[in-house]
């Protein structure tokens, strides 16, 4: 272990002094010690207080705050103009460190990829939004909202208390997720399976940001001999048990020739597979992907497809059960589209839900699921007089520029309205989806599913705040999350 340690030492002295004058160093940030730059500010803190020291670098060094460590440079910016740059650049698409802690449990799958492997994965993977399967989506999203209603209903005739909103959001984003992308029907599930699933995914974001915190655990062989990494292990296994069970059973089907098709009417009528999961499977026939392949890709969108919109309408709830009056003109125009019926949702519906659609953009600016994005250099780029060098990291405060007072008048305020009117922001300036080149390839299934539980809700059920006007107290994970449950009351209309 000693040898070990004196290693480390002797190379990051040897990369500090050898180091070439760099202009990230001119920029303001926390104190640096030599060598250790500004690590010891991060170092031990908790995921709240580390959420919260991030929130304030702005507040305390302006729109360009640069943190170093052992010859590191990370450029965290704030303004637009820097985020379209760095965002709309097309050869700069490597994700930073902290997904690189996420590679043993998503491997090198979309979200985590760069280079020729990366848009060839984009290039399998993006048919599978187009909108004639987002459009057979649609009766998944349906079904299951109403399912979460009849919960609700249930539960209410139960007990007509509060109701934590998180862990039941979240088991039906999962249904979705299966049913829609891997083509498993996962609710009639009963088993612990799939709360050990989204436990574990917790306990690797927490893990993944304790490494984070500490400048030593960066270390793959320091990390290795951590008592955490055994229990990193452990979630890891239940993780990809959980996947890999899901690829089998579909790949049983797909085999079998037991698939359900959707007609694409733009392209003469042809078939074509409605899963996620079946076009890599097809991918897999032609030799253009690995069975390793397929689950990378799984284990990305299982995560991604299921707990960034879960965490997303928890938040939406809370904020829809403090505002009365935003609650009553989303009813009022479901009402104006359905009138008394019962009839189920089509693409056209949801197109004519503009409050709806501003409510939910608003939503997304107030939490965005992904507050902040990390890109690591490999092609360097100027910031006016300031050469970003390859090997640099730049990470992009989509939460504070969202945030942002000159952009958003009353920024903390709850206000669609906002989303209503003429657009003269800067294009950059609501990113909850990334943008550029890396966009995230399922925004448009996530705001439909959106749409569709929120107003499914909303028709059925008023909302009510435990304690108005409160707001959760926010941590640093790989999505934001809150330190404490979201409790929200489902009073029938």
């Amino acid at each position: 272990m000693l040898w070990l340690v004196s290693v480390v030492i002797i190379v990051v002295l040897w990369k500090y002094f050898t180091q070439k004058q760099n202009d990230l160093a001119r920029l303001p940030g926390p104190p640096r010690l030599p060598i250790l730059g500004c690590a010891l500010t991060f170092m031990g803190l908790t995921q709240e207080k580390m959420f919260k020291k991030v929130i304030d670098l702005q507040n305390q060094y302006g729109n360009r705050v640069v943190l170093s460590a052992f010859g590191r440079y990370s450029l965290q910016i704030y303004n637009v103009e820097d985020i379209e740059i760095v965002l709309s650049h097309s050869r700069n698409i490597t994700k930073s460190r902290p997904y690189q802690f996420m590679e043993p449990w998503l491997g090198a799958g979309l979200l985590i990829s760069t280079g020729h492997k990366w848009h060839h994965r984009r290039k399998i993977l993006t048919p599978t939004f187009h909108f004639d399967i987002l459009k057979s989506f649609l009766k998944v999203f349906e079904e299951q909202s109403r399912s979460m209603v009849e919960e609700l209903r249930k539960l209410n005739k139960e007990s007509t208390d509060f109701i934590d909103v998180i862990p039941f959001i979240s088991d039906y984003m999962l249904y979705i997720i299966c049913e829609t992308a891997m083509g498993i029907k996962l609710d009639s599930d009963k088993s612990e399976t799939k709360i050990e699933y989204k436990r574990a995914i917790l306990d690797i974001g927490s893990m993944v940001m304790k490494r984070l915190a500490n400048i030593y655990l960066h270390s793959k062989l320091l990390f290795n001999l951590h008592p955490m990494s055994r229990r990193f292990a452990k979630s890891l296994e239940k993780l990809h048990s959980f996947t890999d069970n899901v690829i089998m059973e579909r790949k049983k089907a797909y085999d079998s020739g037991d698939v359900v098709y959707v007609v694409n009417a733009d392209n003469g009528g042809s078939k074509r597979r409605l899963a996620l999961l079946d076009l890599l499977l097809e991918a897999e026939r032609k030799g253009e992907i690995d069975l390793e392949g397929i689950r990378e890709e799984v284990n990305t969108f299982m995560f991604e497809g299921h707990d960034t919109t879960a965490t997303a309408l928890a938040f939406g709830l809370m904020l829809l059960a403090d505002h009365e009056e935003v609650q009553e003109r989303i009813f009022e125009e479901c009402k104006s589209l359905y009138g008394d019926s019962d009839s189920g949702t089509s693409m056209s519906d949801l197109g004519e839900m503009k409050y709806l659609e501003a409510v939910i953009k608003e939503i997304l600016r107030l939490y965005p699921s992904v507050p902040f994005i990390g890109r690591e250099i490999v092609e360097e780029f100027m910031l006016d007089d300031i050469k970003v060098q390859k090997g640099a990291e730049v990470v992009v405060h989509i939460y504070d520029v969202q945030r942002n007072a000159d952009l958003y008048p009353e920024p903390e305020a709850f206000k669609p309205e906002r989303f209503l009117e003429a657009d003269s922001r800067h294009p950059y300036a609501f990113v909850p989806f990334s943008a550029g080149p890396r966009n995230c390839i399922g925004q448009r299934f996530a705001k439909m599913e959106m749409k569709c539980v929120l107003s499914e809700i909303v028709r059925n059920f008023s909302l009510e705040p435990m304690k108005r006007g409160a707001r959760p107290t926010l941590k640093s994970d790989i999505v934001l999350r809150c330190v404490h449950p979201i409790y929200v009351r489902f009073i029938p209309r």
